[in-house]
């Protein structure tokens, strides 16, 4: 019997709730048989004390505009305090929509056209788009697949840099591969952005989905020269399952940047956080511990579970170490067919849509990545449909 708070192998139906996930896929692919393993949320229900708390406010029947609270602030410095062993004063906590945004603004507010911003890859998409969309010029910073995991090229850093290179931009753990990069390296490229006096900007939303045993090292436990380059950005909405709600926060110790950074969200007029915004952080960040742990632990038997399916029927499918995130990165090279080719034998004969490598710049090419936060019963209808249409590759 589960000993979860929340039964995690329910299948909820999605379909024909306006769901980016489902609906809007499914819409893409012009089929409803499809089972979409793409977008990155959850298909668990959020927690009870999170739902709880949108009931209180759907109760008060009035949706106005809502300001932040003092608890606001006191949530999230719990939270990174139990967590990451920091104390944050209030003053560095910045209200932002949605990370992507916090990405965009702070490119806009801290360098100018032209400027060179630099991104590992394989890169979540939007990151790369906050750069290009603002007129920055991208350089790519490949990471080296070496003793079982991914890694970060110092040698490559040095160089791609140089005196037009302003920022760069850090996924931890990282999307899609799903490393978690060691404390070690966190310092190693502290130590860079302050050699080269470049920004740092680090989205660290994954950070609370680690695999057993491993252990996150926030950028913000790294003390020193660093904080006055430093952008940290967050959110509960990965953490808790409600992402429809759009809310993110960013730490910026550094007065000057943050000065400048929320003049530029003011300006742009991000002035009042969604209703239910409030509500969510307050209850996941201070009631929502035990969840998360039992949500992680399901997410690491369903990576067990799809990890000894595919070697055991799938061997040409080699899935990569997941260190954090709920994503499996998967290698196909040995199937020695074209990405095309795989994407059609995923739609036409295993009926299952995941992300295509390329969708994460070149350097995903030769992978795909797959979202195991579903219900075990449904990965495993999926692994039997691929299993079935195996041959057919």
């Amino acid at each position: 019997m589960s000993t979860f708070l929340t039964d995690f192998d329910e299948i909820i139906d999605r379909r024909n709730t306006n769901c980016a996930k489902w609906d809007t896929m499914a819409k893409k692919y012009g089929r409803n048989d499809l089972i979409h393993l793409g977008v990155a949320d959850m298909d668990f229900r959020s927690p009870k004390p999170i739902i709880d708390a949108f009931s209180q406010v759907i109760e008060n029947g009035i949706f106005g505009y809502t300001d932040l609270n003092d608890a606001f602030y006191t949530s999230i410095q719990r939270w990174i305090k139990k967590y990451n062993g920091v104390t944050i004063p209030e003053e560095w906590i910045v209200f932002c929509s949605r990370i992507n945004i916090a990405a965009g603004i702070c490119i806009n507010s801290l360098t100018e056209t032209n400027d060179k911003v630099i991104i590992n890859t394989p890169a979540y998409s939007p990151l790369c788009d906050a750069i290009i969309k603002n007129n920055r010029v991208i350089i790519e910073s490949p990471l080296t697949f070496k003793e079982d995991h991914f890694c970060i090229d110092f040698e490559q850093l040095e160089s791609i840099v140089d005196e037009n290179t302003k920022m760069f931009i850090l996924c931890n753990p990282h999307n899609p591969t799903g490393r978690v990069w060691t404390r070690d390296e966190i310092e190693q490229l502290a130590t860079f952005c302050i050699k080269h006096k470049i920004y740092l900007f680090v989205d660290e939303i994954h950070a609370n989905f680690l695999a057993k045993n491993l252990t996150h090292t926030s950028i913000l436990q790294i003390e020193g020269d660093i904080q006055d380059y430093l952008i940290c950005a967050n959110s509960i909405t990965k953490t808790f399952n409600v992402p429809g709600i759009i809310v993110s926060y960013m730490i910026i110790p550094n007065n000057e940047i943050r000065t400048k950074v929320a003049n530029d969200i003011d300006r742009i007029g991000i002035h009042n956080p969604n209703i239910f915004s409030l509500a969510a952080i307050e209850a996941g960040y201070n009631y929502c511990d035990d969840w998360l742990k039992d949500v992680c632990a399901y997410i690491d038997n369903n990576d067990k579970m799809v990890r000894d399916y595919i070697l055991k029927y799938m061997p040409k499918f080699e899935v990569m170490p997941r260190e954090g995130t709920y994503l499996l990165w998967i290698n196909y090279e040995k199937l020695n067919i074209s990405e095309k080719e795989l994407e059609k034998w995923f739609l036409e004969e295993a009926n299952v849509q995941v992300n295509m490598g390329s969708s994460f710049g070149e350097d995903g090419k030769g992978f795909i990545r797959v979202n195991i936060a579903t219900s075990r019963l449904l990965l495993e209808k999926v692994l039997k449909r691929m299993k079935d249409a195996y041959s057919l590759i």
